[in-house]
């Protein structure tokens, strides 16, 4: 009897028993620094859960309250006290419907939402043998771009030599950190980047909401002759007006990030021309189930998509590679998380080759948490 008969035969073995959290601090590479804050580790909220058959699901949710409003203590506080309760007695085969009503019965969240469906995900496909990728609707593709993050150091030269030993890795696609030193200095950064990575590269720039619409409309323009594919959250979010009188002056298409919690923004956003495509992250969104959904919708409308993450480990790394492998089109690629970190509680680390991400194999998620040095990363 195979893993799926079983599930069939013995639907209980799906029943949900236990949810635990793990708050964590993953030490970085380097400071990541951008328009709005500047860390030196990632914040991390880990889920799991266990069924009644034995089996386990780990999910996890970076922290970052600039995108979504959440510290770790109110994550964990909204899994343990809100989510918890209403997952007990429930099965995991039933996780597209759960994930859909725990967006109804706890507001915003996105972050202990998006860790709870992943948890879901990765004990539903260890349970039927199968990878989350097949349970996400089936893999499009079997390798994803990745999209490295580089600069933020104010200093071009460094910024550039960041992004010439990434490309010598294989890498061919960044993103320039921006809106942190004066417009001029920081197209000047995106024109020694193309110098230094060729016509083919891949190259966007990110100002985390950095400007008003005058100085995003001045990067624009001083900036399109080096065929930037996009410049994201040039301004606030939330102001769409704004973000559309930067799009019709800016001969770069615009991204949106900070401003997508939701398939609402993203149909404003592109009614009011104001967006070429979007960042998609699942602590906004909810999870890799919700995730799906919005970038199936982005393709039907014609938006271009980049699948993102902040600093996680390789859990959820691999939750975003097996998302991005099932999403109709990622011509932004993707960002994974645990790139930028040095300490990762996992028994084998997602590897990239190429500049390229394969569909992790195996059950799940196709990675094994490692408990003990996961309680080690614990914040003091």
């Amino acid at each position: 009897m195979n893993a799926a008969t079983a599930a069939i035969d013995h639907p209980d073995i799906g029943e949900i028993v236990a949810v635990d959290t793990f708050p964590a601090h993953l030490p970085m590479a380097k400071i990541l620094a951008t328009s709005t804050h500047r860390t030196a580790y990632g914040a991390v909220l880990f889920v799991r859960i266990r069924t009644r058959g034995g089996a386990e699901g780990w999910g996890e949710a970076g922290v970052d309250p600039t995108m979504s409003g959440e510290t770790l203590a109110g994550m964990r506080a909204a899994v343990e006290q809100h989510l918890k309760p209403r997952l007990m007695g429930l099965s995991v085969f039933d996780r597209v419907a759960l994930s859909r009503r725990l967006r109804h019965q706890l507001y915003g969240n996105g972050g202990p939402k998006a860790a709870v469906d992943m948890a879901m995900l990765d004990a539903a496909g260890r349970i039927l043998g199968v990878r989350a990728v097949d349970l996400l609707g089936g893999a499009a593709r079997g390798t994803v771009t990745v999209l490295r993050l580089v600069g933020g150091s104010t200093v071009l030269e460094q910024d550039v030599e960041e992004a010439r030993g990434l490309a010598a890795e294989g890498f061919k696609a960044f993103k320039l950190k921006v809106g942190m030193a004066p417009i001029e200095q920081e197209a000047a950064t995106a024109g020694a980047l193309r110098a230094a990575l060729g016509p083919d590269a891949l190259i966007g720039a990110d100002a985390n909401m950095a400007w008003d619409v005058a100085r995003a409309q001045r990067f624009a323009r001083l900036a399109a002759p080096y065929d930037l594919a996009f410049i994201e959250q040039p301004v606030a979010a939330g102001d769409v007006a704004r973000m559309a009188a930067v799009a019709a002056a800016s001969p770069v298409p615009l991204g949106a990030d900070e401003a997508i919690h939701g398939v609402g923004d993203i149909l404003a956003l592109a009614e009011a021309r104001a967006i070429g495509g979007v960042s998609l992250k699942t602590i906004k969104l909810g999870g890799p189930t919700p995730l799906i959904a919005a970038a199936v919708l982005c393709d039907a409308i014609g938006l271009c998509v980049n699948l993102a993450m902040v600093v996680e480990s390789t859990l959820g790394s691999a939750a975003m590679a097996h998302a991005a492998c099932a999403v109709p089109q990622a011509d932004w690629g993707v960002s994974l998380g645990s790139l930028l970190i040095t300490d990762d509680p996992v028994v084998e680390r997602l590897q990239c080759r190429g500049g390229e991400i394969a569909c992790p194999a195996g059950p799940g998620l196709g990675v094994t948490v490692d408990e003990a040095h996961l309680r080690r990363l614990a914040p003091p």
